[in-house]
């Protein structure tokens, strides 16, 4: 199977009543704990990319390695642009063979962010490509609670955002952020609710790593159809590498990725399990 827009994925999850698991990757061993994780659980993934990481792997690079997995895997997969910065990296990423890029404007004004998401709309859309936007500002999960849940999503304003822009989904702030919580998150379950209820796209909620466990299951209930997570599995990676590193004074390299492969495997499995519980 080649890789696929997250389009058709997103809209069998909101049928379905399940949600998508975004699972941010940056080269070979960390595509490998993911896809590994999805044929486990038989679960369809999102392999994405955060912006500085695609400067960092090259975008052609990454597409060609997502590409070898997705050929090998039972279920969909898409590569995707995280939190990609302007148009011309979210153009590098549809031509080098992403199907799935996000551009994140939501700290520009409100026109800005409508016009240059519809050129990356429009661009994308002739190609096959999927678009997710932001409207709210998701913080860094370092932050106090209270700059945390200063930016979050107004409702009305993001239904007319959706279909401004025709974007394939839009994630929003209500509550989750980016990191290690400096403080047990806060979620706006109302706020949620009226999104869901207004915004004619799909709902993404980033910010899923770390979040508890019990608000996971509940936005999963209420409907979200994509919850991006990183920071939980490059931990788990890194973990895994240095409890292989502390065996002895020489350790072969490759034992050391397998390692850090295979931990963040696990976490990936119990993330999809918590995603897909609901699924009918």
């Amino acid at each position: 199977m080649s890789l696929v827009p997250f389009t058709e994925m997103l809209r069998d999850a909101k049928e379905h009543h399940y949600t998508i698991g975004a699972f941010n990757i940056l080269n070979m061993e960390t595509i490998q704990a993911v896809l590994s994780a999805s044929e486990k659980m038989k679960a369809p993934v999102i392999l994405q990319v955060f912006h500085s990481h695609v400067d960092y792997a090259g975008a052609d690079y990454l597409a060609a390695m997502a590409a070898v997995g997705a050929n090998k895997s039972k279920y969909p997969v898409c590569l995707s642009l995280d939190h990609g910065q302007d148009f011309q990296q979210a153009k590098t990423c549809v031509d080098q063979g992403f199907t799935g890029v996000m551009i994140d404007l939501a700290t520009s004004n409100y026109d800005e962010n409508v016009r240059t998401t519809t050129k990356v709309v429009d661009l994308a859309h002739k190609k096959g490509v999927s678009v997710e936007a932001e409207l709210g500002q998701i913080f860094l999960a370092s932050c106090p609670l209270e700059v945390r849940n200063s930016g979050m999503t107004n409702p009305e304003i993001a239904a007319k955002f959706a279909k401004d822009t025709n974007i394939d989904a839009l994630a929003v702030s209500i509550g989750t952020a980016h990191g290690f919580y400096s403080s047990k998150p806060s979620i706006d379950y109302p706020r949620l609710k009226k999104i869901l209820d207004l915004v004619g796209c799909p709902i993404v909620v980033h910010g899923g790593s770390n979040t508890p466990d019990d608000d996971i299951r509940a936005m999963v209930k209420m409907g979200i159809s994509k919850l991006n997570i990183g920071t939980d599995l490059m931990a788990a990676f890194e973990k895994g590498m240095q409890d292989a590193m502390k065996v002895g004074e020489y350790i072969d390299i490759q034992e050391v990725l397998e390692a850090g492969i295979a931990n963040e495997e696990k976490v990936c499995c119990e993330k999809i399990k918590l995603l897909t519980m609901y699924k009918e």
